[in-house]
């Protein structure tokens, strides 16, 4: 099957997305189907090839945007500085657009999934990709120990 298609596919929801273990809370939405949706910008124009890199960008950016406001600019410098040494050459360039625009939109639209993810897995199977994840709840603010 040709990219385009695939990727158009992948656009009309039609990639399954299954989490390894059932929801935190009665009701909400499985992580990895929310993932699919807060990754949608970025994992849209990509081909096949490059999909899995897509969403680890986004899965990053998404958890970058649940730790403290002061420490989110060292780890995306981090993460990007990382992640240049494995991303194609025209990624890199679009790399700091990108994570800026992804933890923005992790804090607009889903800023009240407090889920971060601790593992996942993109698997490319015979009817397309599949999104596995593992995910933890944060707290609002920071335990301390007394």
């Amino acid at each position: 099957m040709g990219g385009l298609r695939r990727i158009k596919r992948k656009l009309a929801g039609r990639y399954a997305v299954e989490p390894l273990h059932a929801p935190a809370e009665p009701g909400s939405k499985k992580l990895s189907a929310v993932i699919q949706e807060f990754a949608e910008p970025l994992a849209r124009d990509v081909d096949d090839d490059h999909f899995e890199a897509a969403i680890t960008v986004a899965i990053l950016c998404w958890n970058v945007a649940l730790l403290p406001e002061d420490t989110q600019a060292q780890e995306l410098s981090l993460i990007k500085r990382k992640m240049a040494e494995y991303l194609p050459a025209r990624w890199v360039r679009e790399l700091d657009v990108w994570t800026d625009r992804l933890v923005d939109r992790k804090k607009t639209l889903f800023a009240d999934d407090r889920r971060m993810v601790v593992n996942y897995t993109v698997a490319d199977e015979a009817d397309g990709f599949h999104l596995y994840v593992v995910s933890t709840v944060v707290p609002d603010s920071p335990i301390i120990n007394p």
